[in-house]
């Protein structure tokens, strides 16, 4: 029967009509080969196409938003994302996977179809949140609780129906991201101090392979597919559902965002890296986290520091914050809330960063935690990033998000994961940045002093002894190579489990964008760094 499925996709498909949505002219022949999914496709200016691309469901990046593939494919479930893929593959047909659309380069999740034929996958759809009283592993079952979710899922909306049950699974804390990719790419949540990275807490991927067939990965069945997953991004198949392990939140999170003047920024970078010393040692058990901001705005002519705080235990003000809170603040949102509410805080039009529909760029850089390198990498940032002050819709930021040992030391408790990081690499620090601006006259010229700033950080990094190679994936530029940062011994795990899971390196060769496996070498002679 799929022989025959396989067949009639084959022909050309004008006698297969797609409905009224479909394009007047002959269909796209990689669209084509989809007629036996017809219903989930939706092609230009027909409203499925419109509102996944600039409407509700829209990306996070103009750069992104702005691509047209000849179609989008939206499948509900499994059989259908399965198929779908089966079909592409043996097409050879070039597509997009789309989770959340939050990374912001183009063609990372959306597929530049000028002048080419190819198709968007959008998993939009997939996007159940179940708490489950058992699973199955390897054919057993297992009186456990769980969490379900499919990789379309919003992490707003996985917290809106997890925080009136007092349970959660480590997620991200912007509103808009989408469960796989941030999954995919390693993840940092509030509670990475006891359970390390969030891929970490994903207990069950079930997995569309490049032929279409599905398989189960978890650490019983196809451990090394389930290892590799685990920062391993969209290079070893399409996840269509994640079993994680849940957390308990039974006294809420006391969390908010204290605003300070410029003039405090030394003293922010003072309490900043002595948070990240003490939270590293191994006897802080309590899940407390501290980032800290700068902003400009353009729309406002100012710049002010943000230091976003969370007592994961619902204790206000912890000891361990008191450097930070002790900072004059202008104002400050602490209170007892929920995550969703958090991650709408934090993600929403109150910071003005995370908003959809501009030019954007993230990127960071990892260094050993130290002061002088954060003081001189605010220096460098402004410094780069001047003369762009007046550009229309103009907004920057750079974030210091300390990477402490403890968390190191939880991914690897947690059985590990394939981007290299351990307890060894010590204390450490993301410097991540933010761009957003509208003119795209000056995307060139960003993207230039973008290349030019990170090249900038690290010379300084290694002069001050600091330097560390690592780049997390979920915030790297087009430019940045952030497997190759997983270290040689992991850049091979993951080719070997591509040469097993997909030996006709669909993901490879038919999916361009996001991080592409290198060709054989990492950054390091060792497994890490």
């Amino acid at each position: 029967m799929k022989r025959l499925i396989l067949l009639i996709a084959l022909k050309p498909l004008k006698s297969l009509a797609f409905g009224s949505q479909a394009p007047k002219d002959e269909i796209p022949y990689c669209c084509s080969i989809l007629a036996p999914l017809k219903t989930h496709v939706s092609f230009p200016h027909s409203p499925v196409y419109v509102d996944e691309t600039t409407g509700d469901l829209t990306y996070w990046s103009s750069f992104e938003s702005n691509l047209s593939p000849a179609c989008r494919f939206s499948p509900i479930n499994t059989a259908d994302l399965a198929l779908g893929v089966g079909l592409l593959a043996s097409n050879k047909c070039e597509f997009a996977i789309r989770s959340g659309g939050h990374m912001p380069f183009a063609g990372a999740s959306n597929y530049d179809g000028k002048g080419k034929d190819g198709v968007t996958i959008d998993l939009s759809s997939m996007n159940e949140v179940q708490v489950l009283d058992s699973w199955a592993q390897n054919g057993d079952s297992r009186a456990e609780k769980v969490v379900k979710l499919g990789p379309g899922a919003r992490w707003g909306d996985v917290y809106a129906k997890l925080d009136p049950l007092n349970v959660t699974v480590p997620g991200a804390r912007v509103d808009s991201v989408g469960v796989g990719g941030y999954l995919l790419g390693g993840g940092l949540s509030y509670f990475a101090h006891t359970v390390g990275f969030a891929c970490n807490s994903v207990l069950q991927y079930e997995v569309v392979l490049g032929n279409g067939s599905v398989v189960l990965a978890d650490s019983l069945h196809n451990p090394d597919l389930w290892l590799a997953l685990r920062g391993g991004h969209n290079n070893l198949g399409v996840v269509s559902s994640f079993i994680m392990k849940p957390l308990a939140i039974p006294d809420g999170i006391w969390a908010g965002n204290a605003i300070s003047e410029l003039r405090y920024a030394d003293q922010t970078f003072d309490a900043l890296y002595h948070f990240g010393e003490v939270a590293g040692r191994d006897g802080l058990t309590t899940d407390i986290s501290g980032s800290t901001s700068i902003f400009y705005f353009k729309s406002t002519r100012s710049s002010f520091i943000s230091n976003f705080l969370v007592s994961s235990t619902g204790i206000a003000f912890p000891a361990i914050l008191a450097n930070f809170t002790s900072i004059p603040q202008t104002s400050n949102s602490f209170r007892k809330a929920s995550l969703r509410d958090l991650a709408v805080e934090l993600g929403g039009s109150e910071s003005g960063a995370y908003v959809r529909g501009h030019r954007q760029i993230l990127g960071e850089v990892t260094f050993k935690n130290n002061i002088e390198m954060m003081k001189e990498g605010r220096q460098l940032f402004e410094a780069a990033f001047a003369p762009f002050a007046e550009v229309g819709g103009y907004t920057q930021a750079f974030i210091l998000q300390p990477l402490h040992r403890a968390i190191l030391a939880a991914s690897e408790k947690m059985g590990g994961n394939i981007m290299g990081l351990g307890a060894k690499d010590g204390n450490t620090v993301w410097f991540a940045i933010i761009l957003t601006w509208d003119d795209t006259s000056f995307d060139d010229a960003i993207n230039t002093a973008t290349e030019k700033f990170f090249a900038d950080f690290n010379v300084a990094a290694k002069r001050l002894g600091v330097y560390h190679p690592f780049v997390y994936l979920n915030y790297a530029t087009k430019d940045q190579d952030p497997i190759s940062s997983y270290g040689p011994v992991n850049v091979q795990r993951l080719e070997a489990a591509s040469r097993k899971y997909d030996p006709d390196q669909v993901f490879q060769r038919l999916v361009p964008g996001g991080f592409k496996l290198p060709d054989g070498e990492g950054n390091d002679d060792d497994e890490g760094h």
